[in-house]
C-alpha cells in the first residue's frame, strides 16, 4: 500500500519524521536477520503510520488533530490504541517544543508535562526520535539555497539533445515504493536520452527521502555514475536526468533538493535544454510554495521570469516546451480558490502563444487540455502517488478538457499511473502518453499526438 500524501507542510513533516524512524528500524531488523539493508517506506497500514496519517489528515483539513486518550496502559491495551495515544501525544509534545524554541513560550510544554508527561514516558522510544526529526526540519530557518543566473546564457545546456532524441517525462514520482520502482523501470527500458522528473519527493524532501526514495533508485535504474551523498557529478551523465522543484521538495528547507541536483549534474532549479529545433525550459514554481496556505498561489522569481522570456523570445525558430511542477489552470482542483493561477498567468501571458506545449504535475492525474488561455497543456502528475475514486473532484465547465481519462488498476481500487515519451525527429515530434498498471504490470499508450499537428 502506498503513501497518503497531503499538501500541508506541518502534516508532511510529521509524516516524514515517523516514516524515517520506522523505515530505518525496519531496515535494522532486516540486517539483524541477515537480510539486505534496503530502506523501504514505512507501510501506511502499520498502526503507527495509520495514527500519524490521521494527524496529517486533520492538519491538511484545517482541523484539530485527534487528542491523546485520557489514559493509556501499554501493558494491557491493543497496539492500535497505544499507537493512537503515542502518536497524538508525541505530536502535541513536538508542537510544544517547537513553540518553546521559536518563541520562548514554555506554557504548552509545562501543560504537557503535567497532563501527559508520565504516560508518554511509557511509549516506545521511537516516538521521541520522531519528535527530534520533526523539530530538525520544522524549525529549519535556513533560506532555500535558490540559484540565480548571472548571465542570460547561464543554465542553457546544448549538446544533450540530438536531431533525433528521446525525452521521458514523469511527474510526482518519488514515493520510494514498489509502484515508483516498477514505473521507472518501464521508462528505463525505453532507453531515453533525457529523463525529466517534474518534482515532489515525498513526504517533505528530507535527506532520508531524497537519498532513499529518489536518488538511490534513480541512479540505479538509469545506471548513472554513483556520487557520494553531498558530492557533485562532473558533467552530465547519459541518460541526462533532471528534476524540477516541487512544493514537497521545499518543505524541509530545500537543501536536499539542491544536493540532489548537484549529484545529477543539473546546474539549477531552472534550465533550458536545446538543440537546433527544440528547447525544453524547466521552471521553478516550487520556491514560493514551500509553506503553502489555503490561499497560497505560487509564482516565478522576477529574475527567473526575465531569463525564461529571453529564452522564448530568442528561440530562433525552435519550438518551446515548458516544464513546471505547478499548473497554470485546472479543471478538477483549485488554485487558491480559483481555477487559474492568476499570478503565473500575468507573468507569462505575453509569451504563451509562442509555446508549443506545457507539461506540469502537482495534481496526481493525467489531464489533456485543448488550447486554453493561449497554451496547449498536459497534466502528467500521475507518476506514483495513489489516487482513489473519491479523490478526483468534479470538472469545472469553465476549463475544458479532452475525454481521455485514466483507468483503474487490476484490483479496481486506484487509478493507474503513467509518463510521457517524446521522440524528436528534426522539427517534428511524436508524443506517447503511457498508462501503467502496477498490479498487472501491463501498460498501454492512452494518448498520442504529433507536433506539428
Amino acid at each position: 500500500m502506498a503513501k497518503h500524501v497531503f499538501r500541508n507542510r506541518e502534516a508532511s513533516l510529521w509524516q516524514s519524521a515517523a516514516d524515517q524512524v520506522i523505515s530505518k528500524s525496519s531496515a535494522g531488523r532486516a540486517l539483524d536477520i541477515g537480510g539486505p539493508v534496503v530502506i523501504e517506506p514505512a507501510d501506511p497500514k502499520l498502526p503507527e503510520m495509520a495514527a500519524v496519517d490521521s494527524i496529517a489528515a486533520a492538519l491538511d483539513a484545517g482541523t484539530a488533530p485527534p487528542p491523546p486518550a485520557q489514559s493509556i496502559d501499554v501493558r494491557t491495551q491493543g497496539i492500535t490504541d497505544v499507537a493512537k495515544f503515542c502518536a497524538s501525544a508525541a505530536f502535541q509534545l513536538a508542537r510544544a517544543k517547537a513553540k518553546q524554541i521559536l518563541t520562548g513560550d514554555d506554557r504548552d510544554m509545562k501543560k504537557f508535562q503535567e497532563e501527559l508527561g508520565a504516560q508518554f514516558g511509557t511509549c516506545d522510544a521511537r516516538w521521541s526520535e520522531c519528535i527530534t526529526e520533526f523539530l530538525k526540519n520544522h524549525i529549519n530557518n535556513q533560506a532555500i539555497p535558490y540559484r540565480r543566473h548571472a548571465n542570460l546564457s547561464d543554465f542553457v545546456i546544448e549538446g544533450l539533445l540530438g536531431d533525433q532524441s528521446r525525452v521521458a517525462i514523469v511527474g510526482d514520482w518519488a514515493t520510494g515504493d514498489a509502484t515508483a520502482k516498477l514505473l521507472l523501470r518501464q521508462i528505463a527500458q525505453k532507453h531515453p536520452d533525457v529523463v525529466i522528473h517534474l518534482g515532489d519527493v515525498y513526504y517533505s524532501g528530507t535527506e532520508h527521502e531524497f537519498q532513499n526514495y529518489f536518488y538511490d533508485i534513480w541512479q540505479n535504474m538509469f545506471g548513472l555514475p554513483p556520487v557520494v551523498w553531498g558530492g557533485k557529478l562532473s558533467g552530465i551523465s547519459k541518460p541526462a536526468t533532471f528534476t524540477l522543484a516541487g512544493n514537497h521538495d521545499m518543505y524541509a528547507g530545500g537543501q536536499e533538493y539542491y544536493a540532489s541536483i548537484d549529484m545529477l549534474g543539473q546546474p539549477a532549479s531552472y534550465f533550458c535544454l536545446r538543440n537546433q529545433n527544440w528547447q525544453f525550459i524547466g521552471m521553478d514554481t516550487g520556491l514560493h510554495d514551500a509553506n503553502p496556505t489555503d490561499a497560497s498561489v505560487t509564482f516565478l522569481e522576477d529574475t527567473e521570469l526575465a531569463w525564461i522570456k529571453d529564452k522564448i523570445q530568442t528561440a530562433d525558430g525552435r519550438k518551446t516546451v515548458l516544464l513546471s511542477h505547478h499548473q497554470l489552470f485546472t479543471t478538477f482542483e483549485s488554485i487558491g480558490g480559483k481555477k487559474v493561477n492568476e499570478k503565473l498567468q500575468a507573468q507569462l501571458q505575453d509569451v504563451l502563444p509562442q509555446v508549443t506545449v506545457w507539461y506540469w504535475g502537482h495534481e496526481h492525474d493525467f489531464v489533456v487540455y485543448p488550447k486554453f488561455m493561449g497554451v496547449l497543456a498536459r497534466c502528467i502528475g500521475h507518476g506514483a502517488v495513489p489516487v482513489g475514486f473519491d479523490q478526483i473532484g468534479k470538472p469545472d465547465p469553465s476549463v475544458p478538457f479532452e475525454p481521455v481519462r485514466l483507468s483503474v488498476d487490476t484490483d479496481g481500487g486506484l487509478f493507474q499511473h503513467g509518463y510521457a515519451i517524446i521522440d524528436l525527429n528534426g522539427a517534428a515530434a511524436t508524443v506517447q502518453h503511457y498508462m501503467f498498471d502496477p498490479v498487472s504490470q501491463d501498460e498501454e499508450v492512452i494518448f498520442q499526438e504529433n507536433f506539428p499537428a
